[in-house]
């Protein structure tokens, strides 16, 4: 009788441990049918989707601007103008600084202070380059042509960021700087552009952007100046002395 007790107990006690050890392993395994949640402000597809965006589209305009045929120089017209008109990088820059009262990452520091002390200085459009009015506003009513002696410099009239540098059909080697106030200031008919110069950077008042062209008698030199305020053209004579 006893051995029977013995033994009722002994299966009941190897029931329970099976029965706790069950238990207790499925509350350690997880379960897999619940989805693993992903950071309110992360979306891992969606930003691998951007960066792959991005890069396609710079690709697409590295592709535009390495060719030369009809459709690709109208996409370089369209970008060079969403750059150039469209988009003030001098006067966002001014916007941050003035919501923010920080400078933007892509400024270094003291390039900064040397851009507030040189606009304070420089409120006013200098002369580019000594010399007399060749062609006056009135003739194209864009800008002046003025004449200067050979192998002058063309200097920036104001500080500001280059927002082109090229040649155009019109006016050949051209700069144009854009300034804090959205003004802009056309250097034309350059001889050369100085190596120095690159798109994007930001020059102060008084910087060498290249030579005058020559005159067609040889004896002196010319060049194209204009200044751009709200998208217009304005008479530089009434904006900065010129003999």
């Amino acid at each position: 009788m006893k051995n029977r007790a013995d033994e009722i107990r002994k299966k009941y006690g190897n029931i329970s441990k099976n029965g706790s050890s069950k238990e207790s392993s499925s509350s350690v395994i997880p379960s897999r049918d619940v989805p693993e949640k992903s950071h309110p402000l992360f979306n891992r597809h969606a930003m691998l989707m951007q960066i792959m965006f991005s890069i396609i589209l710079f690709l697409i305009v590295g592709i535009a601007f390495k060719n030369n045929n009809d459709h690709t120089v109208q996409a370089q017209k369209f970008i060079k103008h969403v750059y150039q008109d469209e988009f003030q990088f001098a006067a966002a820059k001014d916007w941050y600084e003035d919501k923010f009262g920080k400078p933007l990452a892509l400024f270094p520091k003291d390039k900064l202070q040397k851009e507030k002390k040189s606009e304070e200085v420089s409120e006013v459009f200098a002369v580019p380059a000594d010399g007399k009015v060749y062609e006056t506003f009135s003739t194209n009513g864009k800008g002046i042509v003025i004449e200067t002696g050979k192998e002058e410099d063309v200097e920036t009239a104001k500080s500001g960021y280059i927002v082109y540098a090229g040649k155009k059909e019109d006016h050949g080697y051209t700069v144009i700087i854009q300034h804090a106030d959205e003004q802009e200031s056309w250097y034309g008919d350059l001889k050369e552009i100085d190596k120095s110069i690159k798109l994007y950077n930001y020059v102060e008042s008084g910087t060498r952007l290249g030579k005058v062209s020559e005159s067609k008698d040889g004896k002196s030199g010319k060049f194209y100046f204009a200044i751009k305020k709200d998208k217009s053209f304005i008479d530089p004579s009434k904006v900065i002395d010129i003999d």
